[in-house]
């Protein structure tokens, strides 16, 4: 059998070489051979039959983009101004482009095409409705009929052998029709789901304009296949795993009979790597399909020992496996289908959190995974991403150390996509299109039908770790029963089948303001809170597993000088403006009232409070990098710190940048990372060491399969001039289980705190507001007493000391009126302070050195509700604070393994007395660096020395690339580190990677400190 096996093979290569050049022509615009022109339908009145002759000429038409929208043609044609810059694209007259469209190409078949194959014309896609013509002929529907098909990720197959004239020119013609719903921009009829399937940000969102055409065109490939009579159809390989040292592969395809005899077939198969080699007769009657069936039962290779598993970014490498399907008739090639696919096991368990609900968490081949990533909300906003492009964004992710995407609404319809995901190991979570406020489509049917062909057409792919039937909300019933019923039939239940977005063990949407990190650390809530039953948020719960979380991200100067006008780029808009203004420039890239949720009044005061006043757009893009970096690294750390204690992973909103704007990015659309991206790809790295900024814990992160042994943390504080202060500073050795987190050590910023993690007793608690809480150095936990009057909470200093201040850091719930007493036994007080207009806050009370073991707050009378609480009790004895310290301090966190190389490496900068006050930084003087490169590969990977030899901090120093004949940027590049300080003396190794040779060989490497003129370092054309 084996024998006979190897001779199907070698003859099915063999015929394969005869028809090698035509197995699949692209009918792409890519193809130089290949012209696709488009018009409106009603400018030519003439029938598809007409327009699809080869000898029609379809004048003044304009020059079409395939895969594209009829939008984007017009575009590149010219005709419309650039709809990047300014609010050129809100002056184009959507109704122009919000009709019918017709597509039209001439092709030859080449000189090796064979008469008797079989040609089939497949479109991938098309958005939203499409009619088919070949040489004078209508494929679909009937000869009258309108809106044939309702795709959007729906593929179109016709076999058009008999309408084919080899050796002359051959026409296709396509009707485009864009969605009924929402015609112009002020339509107040709904669009998203009731233009469902379609791209359902296409009417606008508040990161993307309204697109005139709604994105309507050949949105997919076009190809024109080759084959004999008997063709495969969605060919599948699944694997099931008995343990990570044994897996099982199945093997599946429709074979279809085109002809008009039955036929046997030789259907025969190549799985590569392990050389498994397989084939198996079926009889197939005249003009009909059957399914085939391989398992390990015909097929004992099929049982594979110590497989090459695919692993998600962090955890292992993303082994992929090809198997190339073939079937034969009579020992003649009949057709070939190549299909990528991995080994991999995906579990799903929902695990109770401290109030008892539960939380979703993944687990890929028996390990717990930590979900890291982003949301993607279009790929490109006018459909324009192609290719390597997929390949550049994809690699952007893994470089943050993300390891899923979440596709919002299924927006991406191109299968690049997957292909790189599955290459880098970024899982996806994939949604259908449907989305909160609206969970009906016009059409049950038309919506089935491209669900259906989306599971099919992606189930061979590994990256996919969940189905998601809607955004926000659940489908009606009857859409959800049958997401559901094919996921089961058509995947097997391989991947989990989810009704919702951000409910049913997952902890909700948002918030979508800048937050600073503390916030984070001491507070999970979201939308869920308005849920009957309420979600339960808190400091210690509520975090889960949060698929959508975001802030505003301003780009870099460089990339706002490409689409606001020059004359609009300062100053920025007031906050009348950003609130209620809907033509400022601003606001049309959403920084104003089209972007409300990310509160773009607030973002502008925080950059302007923390890093202080700007009078340029450069110096505020400047600093809003900074403030870009602490709230995403803040973000993802506070869902570290709470790592399988209740959270199981974020995606932010967004990762990808699919329009020029000022929210919901890492990178831009330019490519171009921002502070948000280093955040990111700090917090997310697999080793990680982090502060948490609420209670000064330091803690060890590991989101490997690997435990750590004899590593080693260190803390080191230094004060604004670089000067280390030596009492903050702590180190120990641990080891950390994979997957992971450990707490190595609690900083002490509190050394003349007398209280500090002294005992606490109170006269009552209530819930989790415990009294011990007030003297933990921790500004996220609270002491909270019963909803009554007279309450009492007293700290044992545990000896007699010297009282100069005391510190009270009251929550909401004060005391209107109360009084600080004193007490060397506990039994007899002494009042030292009388307060009876109390105004919550931070209160501090001077006693002059007062001697006492004992300090109590009698609360007397409430000022809400609720009982007493209070975050800190701080007590102080003669001040010592020394010279050396400063307000304005940076910590540098090190993790490094047993042999002393550096895992993780991570910086912070803090105000010791006015919390978020940086403007420190704006004093700071010039620090001299040193740039070398010691290391050019051929694969683009540089490696540049960057040393500090001054006497004073150089904080923030961004590098970049620039094109020295151009003078345009270098983008993307991949920098190991970027925005980031060196201290006195030291030096850091950066390595450049994701740059051609070509374009390193005339770029220069530009570096710009915080607060300083940017200069050239280095010609690397000249290394």
């Amino acid at each position: 059998m084996k024998r006979i096996t190897l001779i199907l093979i070698s003859l099915m290569l063999a015929n394969l070489c005869c028809i090698a050049q035509l197995k699949q022509l692209s009918l792409n615009s890519d193809n130089p051979a290949i012209i696709w022109e488009v018009k409106p339908q009603a400018e030519l009145p003439y029938t598809g039959q007409e327009i699809s002759k080869p000898d029609f000429a379809m004048e003044k038409a304009v020059k079409a983009v395939v895969p594209g929208v009829v939008f984007t043609a017009y575009v590149e044609a010219g005709l419309v101004p650039d709809p990047n810059f300014g609010d050129h694209i809100h002056q184009v007259d959507e109704t122009f482009f919000n009709r019918p469209f017709w597509y039209r190409t001439n092709f030859k078949l080449p000189k090796s095409y064979k008469v008797g194959q079989r040609l089939w014309l497949q479109f991938d896609n098309t958005n939203r409705y499409a009619d088919f013509y070949v040489n004078g002929v209508k494929l679909s529907g009937t000869v009258g009929s309108t809106k044939d098909v309702s795709g959007h990720m729906l593929r179109t197959k016709y076999e058009i052998s008999h309408l084919i004239k080899p050796g002359k020119e051959n026409a296709v013609a396509v009707l485009i029709t864009d969605a009924d719903q929402k015609k112009t921009r002020t339509a107040k009829d709904p669009f998203g789901v009731v233009a469902s399937p379609t791209y359902l940000s296409a009417a606008s969102w508040d990161w993307m304009p309204y697109v005139p055409g709604r994105l309507a065109g050949i949105t997919g490939n076009v190809s024109l296949t080759a084959t004999g009579d008997v063709t495969m159809e969605d060919p599948w390989v699944r694997s099931e795993l008995e343990s990570n040292d044994i897996a099982y592969l199945f093997v599946s395809t429709e074979l279809k009979n085109s002809g008009d005899k039955e036929k046997e077939v030789v259907l025969s198969g190549v799985i590569q790597p392990g050389d498994i080699r397989f084939s198996k007769k079926v009889k197939i009657e005249a003009n009909s399909s059957t399914k085939v069936y391989l398992s390990r039962a015909e097929v004992k290779e099929f049982i594979l020992r110590k497989p090459k598993l695919w692993w998600p970014n962090g955890y292992g490498d993303p082994n992929l496996y090809t198997c190339t399907l073939t079937s034969s008739v009579d020992g003649e090639f009949s057709d070939q289908k190549e299909i990528s696919f991995g080994i991999r096991k995906y579990e799903y368990h929902y695990v109770p959190n401290k109030a008892g609900w539960p939380v979703l968490t993944f687990l890929i081949n028996g390990q717990k995974v930590f979900l890291k990533g982003g949301n993607w909300g279009m790929s490109e906003y006018l459909l324009r991403c192609h290719g390597e492009e997929y390949e550049q964004k994809i690699k952007l992710h893994k470089d943050m150390n993300y390891n899923m995407i979440r596709l919002w609404t299924g927006t991406v319809t191109d299968d690049e996509f997957y292909t790189y995901c599955d290459r880098y190991g970024i899982m996806v979570w994939d949604d259908f299109w449907l989305y909160v406020a609206y969970n009906d489509v016009v059409d049950d049917e038309d919506f089935k039908a491209n669900a259906l062909d989306k599971v099919k057409r992606l189930r061979n792919h590994p990256s996919i770790a969940l189905w998601c039937g809607a955004n926000e909300t659940h489908p009606k019933p009857e859409l959800d029963h049958y997401l559901r019923s094919i996921v089961a039939l058509e995947d097997h239940n391989d991947r989990m089948y989810k009704s919702s977005s951000n409910q049913d063990g997952l902890s909700g949407s948002g918030w979508w303001g800048n937050q600073p990190p503390k916030h984070h650390f001491e507070s999970s809530g979201s939308n869920l809170a308005w849920n009957d039953p309420a979600y339960p948020y808190g400091s210690d719960r509520g975090y889960g597993l949060r698929t959508e979380i975001g802030t505003a991200t301003f780009p870099n100067f460089e990339s706002v000088k490409e689409f606001i006008p020059a004359d609009k780029l300062w100053p920025l808009p007031t906050d009348e403006q950003l609130e209620k203004d809907d033509d400022n420039v601003w606001n049309k890239h959403f920084f104003g009232k089209e972007a409300s949720n990310a509160s773009p009044i607030k973002y502008k005061k925080s950059v302007n409070t923390q890093f202080g006043e700007s009078d340029n757009l450069e110096a505020f893009c400047e600093k809003a990098q900074y403030l870009n970096l602490e709230v995403m690294k803040g973000m993802y750390e506070a869902w570290n710190d709470k790592m399988w204690e209740d959270a199981t992973g974020m995606l932010i909103w967004m990762s990808q940048s699919a329009y020029p704007s000022f929210v919901w990015q890492t990178y831009d659309y330019y490519h171009d990372a921002t502070g948000a991206y280093w955040g990111a790809k700090q917090a997310c790295e697999p080793l990680h060491i982090q502060w948490n900024a609420s209670n000064n814990s330091i803690k060890a992160i590991n989101t490997t399969a690997q435990e750590l042994h004899g590593a080693s943390a260190s803390a080191k504080v230094y004060n604004i001039a670089g000067k280390e202060l030596l009492e903050y500073a702590k180190s120990c050795v641990l080891n950390l289980p994979a997957s992971d987190k450990k707490e190595v050590f609690k900083l002490n910023f509190n050394q003349g705190n007398l209280a500090f993690e002294k005992p606490v007793y109170a006269s009552s608690e209530q819930g989790n507001g415990q009294a011990r809480f007030i003297t933990d150095g921790a500004s996220a936990s609270r002491w909270e007493s019963k909803p009554t009057d007279q309450e009492w909470i007293y700290v044992d200093l545990e000896k007699s000391e010297s009282l100069h201040q005391v510190r009270i850091k009251w929550e909401q719930a004060y005391a209107s009126t109360y009084a600080l007493q004193i007490s060397q036994d506990a039994k007899n007080w002494k009042t030292v302070k009388q307060q009876e207009e109390g105004k919550g806050g931070t209160e501090e009370i001077s006693l002059n050195g007062v001697k006492a073991r004992y300090v109590r707050i009698l609360a007397m009378k409430r000022a809400s509700e609720y009982g007493f609480s209070i975050f800190e009790l701080e007590v102080f004895g003669k001040d010592k604070k020394r010279a050396e310290e400063s307000p304005l301090q940076f910590i540098k966190l090190q993790l490094k393994d047993s042999l002393g190389t550096v895992l993780s490496e991570n910086f912070y900068w803090r105000n010791a007395e006015v919390d978020l006050d940086y403007t420190d930084l704006n004093a700071l003087p010039a620090a001299p660096l040193t740039f070398q490169i010691f290391d050019i590969s051929t694969n683009g990977d540089t490696k540049i020395r960057v040393k500090n030899e001054g006497a004073t901090v150089a904080f923030g120093n961004r590098l970049r690339l620039l094109d020295n004949q151009s003078g345009e940027r270098i983008l993307p590049v991949l920098f190991s580190d970027n925005y980031f300080t060196l201290l006195p003396g030291e030096e850091k190794t950066i390595r450049i990677d994701g740059v051609k040779q070509d374009q390193l060989k005339q770029a220069s490497l530009l570096w710009k400190q915080y607060g300083q003129e940017e200069k050239t370092m280095l010609k690397l054309d000249k290394n």
